[in-house]
């Protein structure tokens, strides 16, 4: 255990001295949640509500889909994985170093949102903070979940950095958090719906903010956690075939 938590403590502070970390994890997020929060309240006022919630799926999604991918793959190019291996060290173990750094860190991230917006802008806290954190957890499991499974499959960076960007965008347009999700047509609400921010949306607005939500907030929940864990399985039997290969 002491080792554990010593590797996860170098890796925390690693993720913070790297600059594209950093931005990724922090300053992008953080920046953007100040001008589009202002943005938000100014034009529409409803939106204040459920700021909090709707910047933290951002933010979350950011880090977690873009954030973690490039890493492992640098990891692998460069021999490190084959490193640790030799060393006697799994690589289940670093995945899940990778993972809980980058939980703490988007956590952080998260509290800072959910304590700055009704603050800075006016928004409304949640109704019901046991719900509010019950979503936000399940979130960064899948969320992290999916980022682990990118940097698995992707054979360079560059795909790495395509693959995010293919998950990070619709995310972000057609998950419900910039504008609500039936003003979409049909088509593109059929892949929003491909997304676990879609569902995290409506489990924010029907659990923590109780406003009506197009999906059981139940289902909703459920649904995200099972794609959490089918990407964990993914990571973990592409990881034992690296593994294998090294």
């Amino acid at each position: 255990m002491n080792a554990f938590l010593r590797h996860l403590w170098i890796q925390f502070k690693m993720d913070i001295r790297e600059r594209g970390t950093l931005m990724i994890y922090y300053l992008v997020p953080l920046v953007f949640y100040i001008v589009m929060g202002a943005v938000f309240s100014s034009i529409n006022p409803l939106m204040k509500q459920t700021l909090s919630a709707t910047m933290v799926i951002f933010a979350v999604t950011m880090g977690a889909v873009l954030g973690i991918p490039t890493p492992i793959v640098k990891m692998r190019e460069s021999g490190v994985l084959r490193a640790y291996r030799v060393s006697g060290i799994p690589g289940w173990a670093v995945l899940f170093i990778q993972a809980v750094s980058a939980f703490l860190h988007l956590l952080v991230v998260s509290i800072v949102i959910l304590v700055t917006a009704p603050l800075l802008f006016g928004a409304g806290y949640p109704q019901n903070f046991s719900a509010y954190f019950l979503t936000l957890f399940i979130l960064l499991f899948a969320s992290i979940a999916l980022g682990l499974l990118i940097g698995a499959v992707a054979r360079s960076q560059s795909v790495a950095t395509m693959l995010s960007q293919a998950i990070f965008l619709p995310t972000i347009m057609l998950g419900g958090i910039m504008f609500p999700a039936s003003m979409l047509p049909k088509s593109l609400l059929a892949i929003g719906r491909l997304l676990p921010a879609t569902y995290i949306m409506q489990s924010f607005l029907g659990y923590t903010f109780n406003q009506p939500a197009n999906i059981d907030p139940g289902l909703s929940l459920m649904i995200t956690a099972v794609i959490g864990i089918v990407a964990a399985g993914l990571t973990v039997i592409r990881f034992r075939a690296i593994g294998k290969s090294l």
